[in-house]
């Protein structure tokens, strides 16, 4: 155990410096804060960089009398936790939200009906991208709703109260609970890098603990973006370098169901290919956290395979489309088969009254009307522009500005009728005239008019009277077959009529949300392999 050292300068604190702060440094990246207030209030906080390469983060597993279902200390001393704290509410056996250690899921959501069914959580990736939330219980459905997070990615995860502190730096409404006890929270700074762990004694004439509300407060003050309450009262515990520095109200520490931690790492194992994330070597996926090994192991057992997606890699179902850990493909009619990081699902979208269909941007499900595929565009039999994007079908008319409906090449857009050559394309009329199309819209140039000439590719150029056969028009007049064009550019053409109708597309080609409403609802509760 390191001694803690007290900064008597500390340079960019997120948190403004107040006349009772104690600030210590716990290693690189991990600094703890004591606050005394006249109220009286004592606060104990780590704030911890989630930038540093050593720092690495660990929720307690699913092993009891080890690292659940034992006291906060502990939880430190067994899993070799530099920082620890409470976790979730239980019954001092079981959390009520969500639970997840080194990548492993070991309990889903509670619902909870005085909280709309929803419960909080902090949950992290294995490359330290944290998540403050809440969410209704945890099935496969729930790890869509965060757009920005593939599913199944969370690695370490703690449940929390289901009424948040603070949401984008706000301050929330409704708690657990109205009156002064001690607290523990934790919360993230805006950028997401910055990660709190606080405790707040009460319960004794030198510690009167906080309300809901003032808990919040001291969120906003620390610099807080999104904060949620862990278990209080005489849960409330912190453990920083081995030391329980906060005092607990029961007299002692209490046997939890689950605790966070911060480890940290002096030297990164030599087994660790990056410091935090995971890998392939082949078929054999590896782990590592902070610099801190977690394991490895060959998806081959399964008859999967290993991919991977930057600093995160997958084992990939061997029933996964065309092999691939993100395939998507129609086994029938209406059926169909996906993966999402390398999970294999399947389901029916007749369940949702669509059909299955392929097209250039894979496949997905979509309504019946969606001829050539989910994202395409096309016209139909009474000349109306359609389009499908995600499987939603929509169209509209032409007709307008004396417009129809132009279709090729798996593409569709509503075109100037004029337009010789599709809603890109130009040609030459009588070597003199430049007539065609840009983006749907109608132009018209006489070139002869401006004492040039008319190039296809090029618009008006400049004329010669001294090309020789097999010069392009407007060449350098050197005489030397193949001469390239000297003119500028299309020679100033101007649309003439039409606006177009903006519908020049195929749609977006991204997952289908249709089908991962499908995957939600056929792969309920999976685990990573």
């Amino acid at each position: 155990m390191r001694p803690l050292v007290a900064l008597s300068l500390l340079i960019g604190l997120a948190a403004p410096a107040r006349a009772g702060d104690t600030w210590s440094t716990v290693r690189e990246g991990v600094d703890h804060l004591h606050r005394t207030t006249s109220e009286p209030q004592q606060i104990f906080a780590v704030r911890v960089d989630l930038t540093v390469e050593n720092v690495g983060l660990h929720a307690s597993s699913d092993t009891s009398g080890v690292e659940r279902r034992v006291t906060t200390s502990r939880f430190a001393s067994n899993a070799d936790v530099l920082v620890a704290i409470n976790g979730d509410w239980s019954d001092g056996t079981t959390p009520v939200g969500l639970a997840i250690s080194d990548g492993w899921k070991w309990h889903d959501h509670i619902p909870d009906d005085t909280l709309g069914g929803r419960w909080g959580f902090l949950a992290c990736t294995a490359t330290k991208a944290c998540t403050i939330g809440t969410e209704l219980p945890l099935d496969t459905a729930w790890w869509f709703s965060n757009p920005t997070l593939p599913p199944y990615r969370y690695f370490q995860a703690v449940g929390a109260n289901g009424a948040i502190l603070l949401s984008d730096g706000v301050a929330a409404s409704g708690c657990y609970d109205s009156a002064n006890n001690p607290r523990s929270a934790v919360c993230l700074d805006q950028t997401g890098t910055l990660l709190w762990l606080v405790v707040v004694d009460g319960r004794s004439g030198s510690a009167s603990g906080m309300t809901c509300n003032e808990t919040r407060d001291l969120m906003l003050d620390l610099g807080c973006w999104d904060a949620a309450m862990l278990d209080g009262g005489g849960s409330s515990t912190l453990v920083v370098d081995g030391d329980t520095v906060n005092t607990p109200s029961d007299g002692s520490q209490r046997t939890l169901a689950n605790h966070f931690g911060i480890v940290y790492s002096d030297t990164p194992d030599p087994a660790c290919t990056v410091n935090s994330g995971r890998w392939c070597d082949g078929t054999v996926i590896g782990a590592c956290q902070g610099g801190r090994f977690l394991g490895s192991g060959d998806c081959a057992a399964y008859g999967a395979g290993c991919e991977e997606d930057g600093d995160y890699a997958y084992c990939v179902d061997y029933r996964c489309p065309g092999g691939s850990g993100s395939g998507v493909a129609c086994t029938g009619a209406t059926t169909a088969a996906s993966c999402s990081d390398g999970q294999y699902a399947e389901g029916d979208c007749a369940a949702f009254g669509l059909v299955c269909g392929t097209d250039a941007g894979g496949a997905g499900c979509m309504e019946a009307r969606c001829e050539a595929g989910p994202n395409t565009a096309f016209c139909t039999d009474a000349g109306m522009y359609a389009a499908c994007a995600a499987g939603t079908y929509t169209e509209q008319s032409c007709a307008d500005g004396g417009r129809v409906c132009w279709e090729g090449a798996g593409t569709a857009a509503c075109i100037d009728a004029r337009c010789p050559a599709g809603p890109d394309g130009f040609t030459c009329t009588n070597a003199a005239v430049h007539v065609g199309c840009a983006g749907g819209v109608y132009q018209e140039t006489d070139c002869a008019a401006l004492g040039s000439m008319c190039d296809a590719s090029a618009g008006c150029v400049a004329a010669s009277d001294t090309d020789s056969p097999g010069d392009t028009p407007g060449g350098d007049d050197s005489g030397a077959p193949g001469d390239a064009p000297s003119g500028a550019g299309p020679g100033g053409l101007q649309p003439l009529e039409g606006l177009g109708c903006g519908c020049h597309t195929t749609g977006a080609t991204g997952l289908p949300g249709a089908l991962l409403a499908l995957i939600a609802a056929f792969s309920l509760g999976r685990r990573r392999a």
